[in-house]
């Protein structure tokens, strides 16, 4: 139970008037607790990583002059020395180890002679080995090399993939931590039919589709052009002055095209050169550093001034739920429907027969009962997977609005989660409802005496890159922190059934569950989409001889 008492400063003078006494300080109510600290190492994630989709697409020239400078070298590339280079790719990166990385590959010169298909039967990207291996030894070569039709094509390729994306529950999401990359390969000027075409105008397609992927929020694009020059090098690899017009054209026509679509131009002087994987950046970012932290005791809830128990950890004080609603504080769930008892009763709204909906003493949620009896938590944002299709937020996604705090959090701490928080000052004591509730004060509240005495501290020191000497073992593009919480607030819970959202489904008596989210965003985009990790410790009040919890890197869990 909450126990509760009065600080009362008594001076002597108020035993002689009552006018001493008018004039002393007020009565102040705070909460019995104790308080914790936890401490940590943190290392940010490592950009060699690939965690979040990258589609790469290949758009490799055909043309005749290819049968000179690329050609057929059976048994071992029969198809060339290009298309073995794309192989090697494949085999590198279409693999188990990187499950978010998809291949687009389109052959063309004159016009585009075959391209893959997505699983719609459309242009597009797959991981299917049967796909890109019948693309890639369908390699035959035709006239022209048409630069504006291929951009052309692969601009539509891009937009249908951005917009098939978008359809798809959190896609705006995904497209923000989604990376294209295209590898434009040629060995020669860009011509028609109809003659040459103008540098600017092929520019101008590349500009288009980067324009496209700024417009739609995709994370990063990057349009590589490659040259195999060797139809303009003599026999010891120096330019023969005669093709030199030929060359800059064709050599500044690609240049180009890599600088309007933000990628890089590679000059490769023998078709034994051509080589995707060194000159290919896979990664989202070049490196990541920490831009939020967010504790949050589930068993403490912050009022206007003082602290509540909330035993289950549904948001309802123990109190309001025997007071007033007539829930169980024991149990997160109460009808076990999916949806917390706190959560039925924020969302509840007159039905048209009268009654109240969703109702927290009765199973009436449209979710389907899960197999194994515990309802998910995908995103491990603290709202189960029924709630979140309820809400409209995603659950697959931790913090829908990307304000650095969880969805579920911000349910239980009245906030919207579909609105950002850096822009909320509810109380208008100037301290924005986002620190609000990172310090674990209600965003109701300007009292700064009650803020100050709950506030959780904060202290992160940041270590930098790890020395190779000292930390063999950690790649190089992470960065180390150390950090310290303190002043979380404990209270003497009476245990409770959580219903499987935490990792105790039953907390005993005395048990406080407390998460850690730590949100990393690119360096070169600070505005990104955050990337979490979570941590779950569960401090005991009645059997801990000590409040200080200590996290390992390994205890934080990559959630998003």
């Amino acid at each position: 139970m909450v126990r509760q008492f009065f600080v009362i400063a008594v001076l002597s003078a108020c035993l002689l008037g009552a006018s001493a006494c008018d004039n002393g300080p007020p009565l102040e109510r705070t909460t019995v607790r104790e308080s914790g600290t936890i401490i940590s190492e943190f290392h940010t994630e490592n950009p060699e990583n690939i965690q979040f989709p990258v589609k790469v697409l290949f758009a490799i020239d055909c043309s005749l002059s290819m049968l000179s400078s690329d050609p057929l070298n059976p048994p071992d590339e029969p198809y060339g020395r290009r298309i073995a280079a794309v192989r090697r790719f494949l085999e590198r990166y279409n693999t188990d180890d990187y499950p978010s990385v998809s291949f687009g590959i389109q052959l063309w010169a004159g016009s585009v002679i075959d391209q893959t298909r997505n699983g719609y039967g459309e242009p597009g990207y797959t991981r299917s080995v049967e796909e890109l291996n019948r693309v890639l030894d369908n390699v035959r070569n035709d006239s022209y090399t048409d630069y504006v039709g291929a951009v052309t094509d692969i601009r539509q390729v891009v937009e249908n993939d951005i917009m098939n994306t978008s359809y798809q529950e959190s896609g705006e999401n995904d497209l923000a931590r989604s990376k294209y990359i295209v590898c434009f390969f040629s060995d020669g000027m860009p011509n028609t039919d109809a003659g040459s075409q103008l540098p600017q105008d092929i520019w101008n397609q590349v500009e288009a589709l980067t324009q496209i992927t700024e417009e739609r929020g995709v994370g990063q694009f990057n349009f590589h052009s490659f040259f195999l020059s060797s139809l303009f090098r003599d026999a010891s690899g120096e330019y023969i002055p005669a093709y030199e017009t030929e060359r800059q054209y064709a050599e500044s026509t690609l240049f180009g095209m890599a600088q309007a679509g933000g990628g890089t131009f590679r000059d490769f002087a023998s078709a034994g050169a051509i080589d995707f994987i060194n000159f290919t950046d896979m990664r989202l970012a070049n490196a990541y550093k920490i831009k939020f932290i967010v504790a949050y005791n589930y068993n403490v809830r912050p009022g206007l001034d003082q602290l509540h128990l909330d035993s289950d950890g549904d948001g309802l004080t123990d109190d309001e739920e025997v007071t007033r609603h007539g829930t169980d504080p024991q149990a997160r769930d109460t009808d076990d429907d999916g949806l917390s008892d706190y959560f039925e009763i924020q969302v509840q709204s007159l039905m048209d027969d009268g009654n109240m909906w969703p109702d927290p003493l009765v199973d009436d949620s449209s979710c389907p009962p899960p197999p194994s009896g515990i309802w998910p938590d995908q995103d491990n944002d603290g709202l189960t997977d029924c709630e979140e299709s309820i809400k409209g937020t995603w659950r697959f996604v931790a913090d829908f609005d990307a304000d650095y705090i969880p969805d579920g959090i911000e349910m239980a701490m009245g906030t919207n989660p579909f609105e950002n928080l850096y822009t909320e000052d509810s109380d208008l004591d100037g301290t924005l409802d986002v620190f609000e509730i990172q310090n674990h004060t209600n965003v109701l509240t300007n009292d700064p005496m009650v803020r100050d005495r709950y506030a959780y501290s904060y202290q992160l020191t940041d270590h930098g890159n790890p020395d190779p000497i000292q930390f063999p073992d950690l790649p190089q593009g992470i960065r180390r922190y150390s950090l310290e919480i303190g002043n979380i607030s404990l209270m003497d819970t009476i245990g409770a059934d959580t219903g499987g959202l935490f990792s105790n489904t039953i907390l005993d008596p005395g048990d406080n569950v407390i998460r850690v989210y730590i949100a990393q965003v690119p360096e070169d985009r600070p505005n990104a989409p955050p990337v979490f990790r979570m941590a779950e410790v569960t401090i005991n009040t009645l059997q801990d001889s000590s409040f200080t919890q200590s996290l390992g890197y390994g205890q934080f869990e990559l959630i998003d």
